[in-house]
């Protein structure tokens, strides 16, 4: 599949993603206010989170692995199976004893019993999904991200509007995610028999490679939303429901750059140097511009959106999404270097080292400005850890590439001019 094409399908899927995304929020804003919008968003980002740090880096390795021919389709199937069935059963323990341990007071007490049903749902999609990356099935891998956010979305409209409550809400999600699973499953289906074997050099192998992407993946979610929990913390659940907002609004910048690492993944496995660096700096400069492009019509018209969707009660969030602006534009690239070092260089430790910068200077920003300023203060944080810590990423990415930072963001005329045809080339795949 060629590079337009993928990119065209997982472009559909973000933008998917992102239409349900939004009605389903500002439907859950509607009926159950900024509170009810801060409890949904933190059990649903507790889910993500840990299911991010409880597929073990797996997946990443897979998509990795598969171009490389390394090993068979059916093995790296069944060694996943395994390996999904050992984080599954360490989840759920953790799980209970957290839920021991906290006791009923703790905002998530009341949702960690639904969270120990979702979460293996989502590390066995989380698993499954990676194959069809990694097969360059980008078409299929991205049907699979959009389904869940979709049927969510329906049962919202149908639900939650006649019976408005935060539990009616959180098994709507459960609905979607449980279809995405099966949908899922089914795609995988013609291209391996589903079965669990544990060979041990595979096992060593998956779990040393991705255990280095599960480290910066959790430091890399730590430091994008850690503040979602600092801001619970200090301002409670409806400062989250304004906060969340602002973060949805502004990541409309990260959809293109998040659809082109997609469909770069498989083919940063198999390139050479030379069209991996080639193919990473035109996809960061389009990227740039792309951000650039997206924040000044948010700071046009974020503000009036935010109001006229969500209700006037979210109006504190317009301040807090103009601030996030700077930060996400160039934070946006960090899709694109994150599967170059994965998936070509193979040091997914670099990521992990990245993202701890990140997330030291968001944390010391965060507690300093929280409690001072409230959902701007995490904003700026935000916008500054993001800015601070891009800066180093494509230093890095130029000194592993053998480049300079400035070739890989020197935007010339013709970037404009590549970027709108690839836009439109784009626009143009998902109508035919």
């Amino acid at each position: 599949m060629s590079l337009r094409t993928a990119t065209a399908f997982s472009l559909a899927s973000q933008l998917a993603i992102l239409a349900s995304s939004f009605l389903s929020g500002v439907v859950i804003a509607r009926t159950l206010g900024p509170s009810g919008k801060g409890t949904y968003s933190l059990v649903v980002l507790t889910s993500g989170f840990v299911v991010l740090i409880g597929n073990l880096g797996v997946p990443v390795f897979v998509a990795s692995t598969i171009g490389k021919q390394k090993h068979s389709v059916e093995v790296l199937l069944r060694n996943s199976f395994f390996l999904f069935a050992c984080s599954t059963f360490l989840v759920t323990c953790v799980f209970l004893v957290f839920r021991a341990w906290l006791g009923q007071n703790a905002p998530l007490a009341p949702f960690l019993g639904l969270l120990t049903v979702i979460i293996p749902l989502g590390l066995l999609r989380e698993h499954l999904a990676a194959f069809l990356q990694g097969l360059n099935k980008i078409g299929r891998f991205a049907f699979t991200r959009a389904i869940g956010p979709l049927i969510t979305m329906s049962l919202l409209l149908i639900f939650v509007l006649n019976h408005p409550s935060i539990w009616t809400a959180l098994y709507c999600w459960l609905g979607g995610e449980a279809i995405s699973l099966a949908v899922t499953l089914a795609l995988v289906r013609p291209f391996a028999a589903p079965g669990i074997s544990f060979l041990p050099s595979l096992f060593k192998e998956s779990l040393r490679f991705g255990g280095a992407v599960c480290m910066g993946n959790f430091i890399g979610v730590a430091s994008l939303r850690l503040d979602v929990f600092l801001v619970a913390y200090f301002l409670g659940a409806s400062a989250v429901g304004l906060y969340s907002v602002a973060v949805a609004i502004s990541s409309v910048i990260m959809y293109l750059p998040s659809a082109m690492a997609v469909a770069l993944l498989p083919r940063f496995s198999s390139a050479t140097a030379e069209e991996s660096y080639e193919l990473a700096a035109r996809t960061c400069r389009m990227a740039m511009l792309w951000g650039l492009g997206c924040a000044v019509v948010l700071s046009a018209v974020g503000g009036v959106l935010i109001r006229a969707a969500y209700g006037n009660a979210f109006s504190p969030s317009v301040n807090a999404m103009i601030v996030l602006l700077p930060g996400t534009i160039l934070y946006g690239l960090a899709h694109i270097t994150t599967v170059y070092f994965n998936a070509f260089a193979r040091r997914p430790a670099i990521n992990t080292a990245l993202a701890a910068v990140s997330l030291a200077i968001g944390i010391g920003l965060d507690l300093v400005l929280i409690p001072t300023f409230g959902i701007v203060g995490a904003s700026i944080a935000s916008s500054v850890a993001y800015l601070l810590s891009m800066m180093v990423t494509l230093t890095i990415f130029a000194k592993v590439s053998g480049r300079t930072p400035l070739s890989l963001l020197a935007v010339g005329k013709n970037d404009f001019s590549e970027l709108a045809r690839f836009v439109s080339r784009n626009m143009r795949a998902l109508v035919e």
